[in-house]
């Protein structure tokens, strides 16, 4: 079963909550921002990567972590990181 869970990641406190429990393919992503909790979406691509789904619904600061919220993803979920 795939589940949601809360990360630090590079010093930044993040809630992963899946969106499908079957299949690890997309999650909603809470953080923080400027006192304001912000959701942006990740999903996996073909290869199993997960991307930021809309970078400008992402706070900005948070895109160049892009792979180690993915590599978080996998983690949490006792799965193997791919490879790009």
């Amino acid at each position: 079963m795939i589940k949601s869970f809360q990360a630090n990641v590079a010093g930044t406190d993040f809630e992963f909550n899946t969106m499908n429990v079957n299949r690890l393919h997309l999650y909603q992503i809470y953080v923080m921002d400027q006192g304001q909790k912000k959701r942006f979406h990740m999903q996996a691509d073909a290869s199993g990567i997960f991307n930021i789904t809309d970078p400008m619904a992402c706070p900005e600061e948070i895109l160049p972590l892009e792979f180690a919220l993915n590599e978080a993803i996998y983690l949490n979920n006792d799965r193997p990181v791919p490879v790009i």
